[in-house]
């Protein structure tokens, strides 16, 4: 499907119904080199990740997750502080 948008005095743009209809009334704006594009998002956030990653936290809650996040960007600094020491 494939529709046209403008940008009203405003800045806003109105996705017809169909599209949010299929996709929801939440999006993503990701500006790219040569064009700007809308990211459906889910109502539930891990939904979302896990649609992105699989199930790499099947099983893990938000905090568990932003844990292990928090634990691997500690050890990444650490050792990028070592290598620029040595």
């Amino acid at each position: 499907m494939s529709k046209t948008a403008k940008a009203d005095d405003r800045g806003r743009v109105v996705i017809p119904h169909e599209i949010r209809e299929k996709y929801g009334d939440r999006y993503r704006i990701v500006e790219l080199d040569d064009r700007v594009e809308l990211l459906p998002l889910k109502d539930d956030p891990l939904e979302g990740l896990r649609d992105a990653i699989g199930d790499a936290f099947d099983g893990r809650s938000i905090a568990e997750i932003k844990q292990a996040a928090r634990d691997d960007a500690r050890e990444y600094a650490i050792e990028e502080v070592t290598e620029a020491q040595n």
